[in-house]
């Protein structure tokens, strides 16, 4: 049987980072992933605070090549209805400037460039290869299995996605609930040169992070864009709950968001290059497998690091910083030759004191507060109606606001379940 230190299952960012740390520590890596090349396999909407980033390769922006698309320095939500829309848009020039704080990004190069630097630094990556099994001793994971070859290994971390069935293998992880696994689709649209910048008011190479909700109406989710070098990435996510109560597909929903004329006017003239769909897994802080045990480490989205915050999506930095601590934690345990739980548990703790799970455990309440479906149907209704009366003159007279309100939420909402919605969010947020 062949022998590595750390072997890291799974080619995305949470592996990549994990296998950088361990081989830039000395221990022997082997990096198997699914793919033909890094990131081929991966989906995400494309949005990475660089923080964790930075972690590992400081002033990452700054390389040449750059394995980023664009500092984000304007940040919309938009409530939708059907033919309206209500926006917040943030804008600020010290996101534009080191060390700035996130990016747009395209996987397949922010994959293979931090491949690139993992296999520096020692890793052995081998790629178009599927882990099909653990191998144990006992209640111990030794390595594992890829068709007829068996390779050992003294710590075994999975980072191998959202949809980990070896994350399963340990016991660690149960079955996923509906009511808090979302399906997405993405496309990636190609425009000219210069319409970036004309159509959403861009200095040259800068960027802006659109997040929607409302439209379509009454499903638990919404959409987002991202403006590339020379492309969009525009995507949508809906609850799986919501979906199957509404007899929808995602297909469906993602052709009715693209169809809104504000969403039109973003995407018009783009040429599609890319079409992906992915699972994300939205349960936060309960929901999370145990994520080591002897011999192994579970990290990134195979051990449900995602944060839906509302105004930010989490995923990505989540993935690094995750890798990256389970990679030197890997790394001394191979060292001491002492996988046992006991010594791993350091990962978990590694966590406890990053932002990884302190911002977990701080928004645990907020999967209920988005499972609210007045979220993405009344208030909507309601927000846009309120400012199409405050805009809307024809000289008949307007009332008081206070009337302008009531008329907003009458056959939409109720006043008490507003104020319920209010103290619910509250005790929550």
């Amino acid at each position: 049987m062949e022998r590595f230190d750390v072997v890291v299952v799974g080619g995305g960012l949470a592996g990549l980072a994990a296998a950088h740390s361990a081989a830039s520590a000395g221990r022997s890596v082997l990096l198997i992933e699914r793919g033909k090349a890094p990131g081929t396999k991966t989906v995400s909407g494309g949005l990475l605070y660089g923080h964790g980033l930075a972690q590992i390769v400081p002033e990452f922006w700054a390389s040449d090549p750059s394995p980023v698309e664009r500092p984000i320095v304007r940040n919309i939500l938009s409530v939708l209805t059907g033919a309206r829309a209500v926006s917040v848009d943030h804008f600020d020039a010290a996101f534009g400037r080191p060390p700035f704080n996130s990016f747009s990004v395209l996987r397949h190069r922010l994959d293979s460039w931090l491949a690139e630097r993992a296999e520096a630094a020692g890793a052995v990556p081998v790629y178009g290869v599927q882990v099909d099994g653990l191998l144990r001793d006992g209640e111990r994971v030794i390595g594992v299995r890829t068709g007829d070859d068996e390779i050992g290994a003294e710590v075994t971390i999975l980072a191998d996605g959202v949809n980990s069935l070896l994350v399963r293998g340990p016991g660690a992880r149960p079955e996923a609930d509906p009511s808090v696994v979302g399906v997405g689709v993405k496309q990636v649209l190609e425009l000219p040169t210069g319409t970036l910048e004309e159509r959403f008011q861009l200095r040259h190479g800068d960027g802006v992070q659109i997040t929607t909700i409302g439209h379509p109406s009454g499903i638990e989710g919404g959409g987002f864009l991202y403006t590339n070098r020379s492309s969009l990435s525009v995507g949508f996510i809906a609850n799986l709950r919501s979906l199957v109560a509404a007899h929808r597909s995602v297909d469906e929903l993602f052709d009715e968001f693209l169809q809104h004329p504000l969403v039109a006017r973003w995407i018009e003239g783009g040429q599609l290059a890319e079409y992906s769909g992915c699972f994300v897994t939205e349960g936060g802080y309960r929901a999370l497998p145990a994520l080591a045990g002897a011999g192994y480490l579970v990290a990134g989205s195979a051990a449900g690091l995602f944060l839906n915050a509302g105004f930010t999506l989490r995923g990505m930095d989540f993935a690094l910083e995750s890798g990256r601590i389970a990679g030197g934690v890997a790394a001394e345990a191979a060292l001491a030759k002492d996988p046992a739980p006991a010594r791993l548990e350091r990962y978990v703790a590694g966590l406890e004191a990053s932002f990884v799970l302190r911002e977990l455990r701080t928004h645990r309440g907020f999967p209920k507060v988005f499972a609210n479906p007045r979220l993405y149907g009344a208030y909507p209704e309601a927000i846009n109606a309120l400012l199409h009366d405050l805009y809307f003159v024809d000289g008949s007279g307007r009332p008081h606001l206070d009337r302008l309100a009531r008329g907003a939420l009458r056959g939409r909402v109720a006043w008490w379940n507003v104020a319920r919605d209010l103290l619910g969010a509250g005790r929550r947020l």
